[in-house]
């Protein structure tokens, strides 16, 4: 495996690893279950991205790693960081909700 192979895969896992943890923080700090918060996180990204510019992939592709622990390959977290390249959905409608 070719380093930059591998600092991507650790750079992914660390991504990973923070959305997961804001995610848990901010179902404790308003008292929400893991479905009520993604009910409200879906909600603002599809608003932050525009109803008609969100892939429904790319939806459940968030909603499988938040809900399910699904662990993003490199390939898949690449390919998303390139269709969103001047933007931060996900990060951005996370922050909404605090």
């Amino acid at each position: 495996m070719n380093q930059n192979l591998i600092d991507n895969t650790e750079a992914v896992l660390k991504w990973y690893e923070g959305i997961q943890t804001i995610f848990k923080h901010l179902q404790v700090s308003n008292n929400w279950s893991k479905q009520e918060a993604w009910d409200k996180l879906k909600i603002e990204l599809i608003n932050a991205v525009g109803e008609g510019e969100f892939i429904p992939d790319d939806l459940e592709w968030v909603r499988g790693l938040l809900l399910y622990g699904k662990k993003p390959t490199t390939e898949e977290a690449i390919r998303v960081s390139k269709r969103y390249r001047d933007s931060t959905p996900l990060i951005d409608s996370l922050a909404k909700l605090f």
